[in-house]
């Protein structure tokens, strides 16, 4: 969706609408490290302030994720209720190409050329700057054991008593086997 800076009016314009899975789909990378699905359409209400210099767009995304857990790999639900604060400056008075740092007040501007503001790229930066960076299904979930692979949540460990050897005992047998020929 895409919104000219001319047709938002000196009042404001709200804008209403729903992303499903395809629309989803389009902005998820490659070899998606989530595994996000829809479990129902993302509600998407944003209001946008025009002014002499900036866009201001406010609104809420909500929704709900079905995730994978990045210990033990069991699918959960993730609840979406994210606001939105954005103002968006026009390029020429974007900083110069030399570093600098952002105070915390600047985080919300974000740049763009032209005349148009491309409402979908916003709504997916947002839906991904909300997820974690390591999703749990829960603050203590133990994983899944890396020798016989039960998840540990669920079940206890199959592995023999005394665990898995470990994949340098082949190595101690090199180390042992030269140390006896040497002497």
């Amino acid at each position: 969706m895409r919104v000219r800076i001319d047709e938002i009016p000196e009042s404001g314009r709200t804008l209403r609408f729903h992303w499903d899975e395809d629309r989803l789909r389009q902005f998820v990378p490659t070899g998606d490290p989530f595994n996000l699905k829809l479990l129902r359409p993302v509600n998407v209400v944003l209001n946008l302030d025009r002014r002499p210099d900036l866009v201001r767009i406010t609104g809420t995304i909500e929704g709900a994720l079905k995730v994978s857990c990045h210990r033990c790999l069991g699918r959960f639900q993730l609840p979406l209720d994210e606001p939105v604060d954005i103002y968006l400056v026009a390029g020429e008075r974007a900083p110069k190409a030399e570093e600098k740092e952002l105070a915390p007040d600047e985080l919300t501007y974000e740049f763009f050329d032209g005349e148009v503001i491309e409402v979908d790229q916003l709504v997916a930066e947002q839906i991904f700057l909300a997820l974690p960076v390591k999703v749990l299904c829960r603050e203590d979930c133990r994983g899944i054991c890396p020798g016989c692979g039960a998840n540990l949540n669920e079940e206890t460990c199959r592995c023999k008593a005394g665990g898995t050897q470990s994949p340098f005992a082949k190595l101690k047998l090199i180390k042992t086997g030269l140390g006896e020929s040497t002497e």
